[in-house]
């Protein structure tokens, strides 16, 4: 018998240390992810991202989506472990954390036309159109100029750059 309980302590040190090798600490995790996407909007706001910058930016949401289901399989299974230890009489107190953890990450209303809507189906309707005109291209893209100072031409410069480009023209430059 004391050779089995030695056996399982080894198994459970040993599950430790490839959990935390191999998960890292799940939260821990989600915070950079937040981090990363955040300085990305960051430099979007500031000027418009390149095409690897949005496809960065695009898998690291789909990498924050999966940390999020990692952190609730976690919150479950820690629910579970104690629920095993101390019985029934925690199970309320999960159910109900998990519940509030549901509502929290849920979008319960919108703002429709300046009101705040919380029926269910124009929400359904709402969220759906922003995000189709949002992937098929239907709304005009957002033109963020803030502290930009535009300069403008002189009819001179204006006419010099319209005019037609002459063979010595381009010998002189090069």
């Amino acid at each position: 018998m004391f050779v089995l309980k030695e056996k399982l302590k080894n198994l459970k040190l040993d599950l430790k240390k490839w959990n935390r090798e191999v998960f890292r600490n799940v939260n821990q995790e989600g915070d950079e992810l937040q981090k990363k996407i955040q300085e990305l909007d960051t430099r979007d706001d500031e000027s418009v991202l390149d095409e690897f910058g949005q496809e960065e930016r695009r898998l690291l949401l789909v990498e924050k989506n999966r940390n999020l289901f990692k952190q609730e399989a976690v919150v479950q299974q820690k629910a579970r472990k104690k629920w095993l230890k101390q019985g029934d009489l925690i199970t309320r107190f999960f159910h109900s954390f998990v519940k509030w953890r549901r509502m929290k990450n849920g979008i319960n209303g919108v703002e429709v036309n300046v009101q705040w809507c919380k029926e269910k189906e124009v929400v359904k309707t709402n969220v759906k159109e922003f995000f189709e005109a949002r992937f098929v291209g239907e709304s005009e893209p957002v033109i963020r100029l803030y502290n930009v100072r535009f300069t403008s031409l002189s009819n001179e410069d204006n006419v010099s750059l319209i005019g037609a480009v002459s063979e010595e023209g381009v010998k002189n430059v090069v």
